[in-house]
């Protein structure tokens, strides 16, 4: 698994580079990007695990921008650092752009390290149920493409534990299938 990214994104340059320094400290791989448009140039083209996002900005707000960061990498953790923290601002960033956290500005270095934390956390776990419906629709894929070249292939009898039931022409039917014969030895 690749070393997971931090997307930060802020107008102001100083704030940009205390977010990105604190992180750096941590270990964190920490890309900067000062308008929110340099950022979704870098979402398009780049997996970014957590967008940590300024909230108030002149080309769009951070709500904005964490919308458009979820329409192009869904299982980015989007974050917003805010110094108008009302709850009209939460509300939206919430409802709208889906916000796993809402920080305050000027943010407190430790309280900034725990939250990203919890937001690579999350990200991991978002990642792990994607990974498993990816494997349920590969899995899926592969039996119908089977029962495709083989009708039936997949409607193999159960008894009532469970148990494969094979009716004696099994074999029969699948000679010209040495492929399936170590599969038939397993279930006969």
């Amino acid at each position: 698994m690749s070393t997971p990214i931090i997307l930060c994104v802020d107008d102001d340059p100083d704030m940009l580079a205390a977010v990105v320094r604190t992180l750096r400290r941590e270990g964190h791989t920490v890309l900067a990007a000062s308008s929110p448009h340099e950022a979704l140039e870098i979402l398009a083209r780049q997996a970014v695990a957590v967008l940590l996002s300024d909230f108030e900005m002149p080309e769009m707000t951070g709500v904005e921008l964490a919308v458009r960061a979820r329409d192009l990498q869904p299982e980015t953790v989007r974050m917003m650092l805010t110094g108008k923290g009302t709850i009209e601002t939460a509300i939206a960033g919430i409802n709208v752009g889906e916000v796993f956290r809402f920080l305050a500005k000027p943010f407190e270095p430790a309280t900034l390290r725990r939250e990203v934390a919890a937001a690579l956390e999350h990200h991991r776990e978002i990642a792990d149920i994607a990974s498993e419906r990816l494997t349920v629709y590969r899995r899926r894929r592969v039996r119908e493409g089977l029962e495709g070249e083989h009708p039936g292939i997949t409607a193999v009898p159960r008894d009532d534990d469970g148990a494969y039931l094979l009716d004696p022409d099994a074999r029969h039917r699948l000679d010209g299938y040495p492929e399936l014969e170590p599969l038939l030895s397993l279930l006969i």
